[in-house]
């Protein structure tokens, strides 16, 4: 796996476009990638990707490894690649790790079958419960940061996107290694196309 972090250069006028649409910002991301793309890109290749709260850096997870030097001339500022290694044994069960996670809690509408967005801290935080016992891990202390909804429209006439989003900080326990190492690869609930679901872990620090 790879992982981004792409500095965006505020002053250029395709950022600030990018930044106002989540569907551009999305597309943007993509063009970082082969043209010759597989028909889902995004889940095959694994792409996953974070803009991180009160600044400019945008973190991009993919499993095949990114050209920047695709995205326009000066759209960003600064940018880094590294390989990472999510080898299940050395995320053993019990180990401790700090997280961070933007993620989409939402559920199903059983009568409607539409997609709910959960607003209430509470169900935000059950709902990332529920998440962690799916995949892996248990919850050692969390934050639940109010986090701005994502906000995007693909084409002119189409329905707008509206995707309810959180910011998760805390420690985490591993518990099923393989559960684990598939989802820090395939990311956690919808919206993974916006900029939800990239779940960045580090070492509990002593």
């Amino acid at each position: 796996m790879y992982l981004s972090k792409l500095v965006l250069n505020r002053r250029h006028p395709k950022v600030q476009t990018d930044l106002s649409n989540a569907h551009k910002l999305h597309q943007r991301i993509m063009h970082g990638f082969p043209d010759e793309e597989p028909d889902r890109p995004r889940e095959n290749w694994q792409i996953l990707f974070r803009q991180e709260p009160d600044n400019d850096v945008v973190l991009v997870q993919s499993e095949i490894e990114p050209d920047w030097s695709k995205l326009p001339e000066g759209y960003l500022s600064d940018h880094a690649v590294k390989s990472v290694d999510f080898d299940a044994a050395q995320l053993g069960p019990g180990q401790l790790l700090q997280f961070r996670l933007k993620a989409n809690p939402s559920k199903r509408d059983q009568k409607t079958r539409k997609t709910i967005g959960l607003f209430r801290q509470a169900d935000q935080l059950a709902w990332l419960e529920r998440q962690a016992s799916r995949c892996g891990f248990k919850l050692h202390g969390v934050n639940v940061i109010p986090s701005p909804n994502v906000f995007g429209l693909k084409d002119k006439g189409a329905a707008p996107i509206r995707i309810t989003t959180a910011l998760y900080q805390g420690i985490l326990e591993v518990t099923e290694p393989s559960q684990f190492q598939q989802m820090l690869q395939q990311g956690i609930g919808r919206g993974k196309s916006y900029g939800c679901g990239l779940l960045s872990i580090a070492r509990v620090q002593p």
